[in-house]
């Protein structure tokens, strides 16, 4: 009797544990150099990652992840452009600024806040000086 209700707990457990997911996706941008000689890197992140590589584009990896066990939502929400990155060049001074969208509104599904988490790395080339990196948490540097 005793072993039936141990086994009935565990499954109890199993199961709200597995519904209290969150789901992960992997996006990745490519940005070429167009004659900068520096590159600015202001996002909104809870962490910046940079690493150098051989070759001419700069790669960006994000790593986003959502508080909600839904993959069609994080599909929807990354296909629709909300995680892309924006590139400007400034041509006199020869700097590139890849920088984050910083106007996106609150996720709210069925009421509740979707919290969402972004994680950057940056494949930087080394024949590139890389001049600053804003790094906003929660809208705070």
């Amino acid at each position: 009797m005793k072993l039936k209700v141990y086994i009935t707990l565990l499954f109890c457990w199993v199961c709200m544990g597995t519904s209290f997911g969150q789901v992960t996706k992997t996006l990745h941008q490519t940005f070429t150099l167009d004659a900068a000689e520096k590159v600015n890197i202001n996002v909104v992140a809870k962490g910046v990652i940079m690493k150098e590589t051989k070759g001419t584009r700069i790669l960006v990896e994000t790593k986003v992840t959502i508080s909600l066990p839904n993959a069609r939502l994080l599909d929807f929400v990354c296909n629709s452009g909300r995680y892309d990155l924006i590139k400007t060049i400034d041509a006199s001074t020869r700097e590139l600024t890849i920088s984050s969208k910083k106007t996106n509104d609150i996720l709210i599904i069925k009421g509740e806040e979707c919290v969402e988490v972004l994680e950057y790395i940056i494949y930087m080339p080394i024949s590139v000086k890389f001049a600053n990196n804003s790094t906003l948490v929660d809208g705070k540097e």
